[in-house]
């Protein structure tokens, strides 16, 4: 019964915190919008920029890919160094979005699950 109690209280003191904690995590959001995370193709020929919110921001290929381009192999080799680069950036943004979201949710006072952050680092 006390912990029903002890629980409502502490329903009670987030939703009393709710306008400070939209606030932060607003700030969070803001901050991971001017987050760069880069990611490279196995070869190192395309280089891909991701920010923290996962939106790719710029993808940047060497000359010599683009040359090899022109065959059909040399396509599917550039299509997939893009893939590769895309995805290497998207997991340094996820890891970095991780670490700011628990840094906020512990300046916050919030309980964040380690295996919640473990799983959205690990995407």
């Amino acid at each position: 019964m006390f912990d029903k109690l002890k629980a409502a209280a502490g329903v009670a003191g987030l939703l009393k915190d709710l306008p400070r904690i939209k606030a932060k995590l607003d700030e969070t959001k803001d901050q991971l919008g001017r987050v760069q995370c880069t990611g490279h193709s196995g070869c190192r020929t395309v280089r891909a920029i991701c920010n923290g919110r996962m939106e790719i921001v710029s993808v940047q290929v060497e000359a010599v890919a683009i040359a090899d381009a022109a065959t059909d192999d040399g396509r599917a080799r550039l299509q997939q160094a893009i893939v590769d680069a895309s995805n290497d950036a998207m997991r340094h943004a996820r890891r970095e979005a991780a670490t700011r979201l628990a840094d906020a949710a512990q300046e916050l006072g919030l309980p964040v699950p380690p295996q919640l952050l473990a799983q959205i680092s690990n995407l």
